[in-house]
C-alpha cells in the first residue's frame, strides 16, 4: 500500500505542478533525506510506483490484491 500511496501522490502533484516540474526527482530526494538509509526511493522506483498507481487507480482494489497475496 505504501508504494501505491506514493504513486498516487506523484500523480496528484504532477496534476497540480505540471509534467515538467521534476516532481519525481524532487520527491525522491526529499524522501531519501527524510528516511535515511531506506532503500527503494530512487527516481526510477518512484516512476514504477506512479505507473502502479495509474494502472490500479482504485484503492479498494489494491487493498484486495494485497489481502489475496497474504492469504
Amino acid at each position: 500500500m505504501l508504494y501505491w500511496q506514493i504513486g498516487r501522490q506523484i500523480v496528484e502533484r504532477q496534476k497540480v505542478k505540471g509534467w515538467g516540474s521534476r516532481v519525481i526527482e524532487q520527491l525522491s530526494h526529499d524522501l531519501a533525506d527524510a528516511f535515511l538509509g531506506m532503500q527503494g526511493l530512487s527516481a526510477r522506483n518512484l516512476g514504477y510506483m506512479k505507473s502502479f498507481a495509474q494502472a490500479f487507480p482504485d484503492e479498494v482494489l489494491v487493498h484486495q490484491i494485497e489481502l489475496k497475496l497474504y492469504e
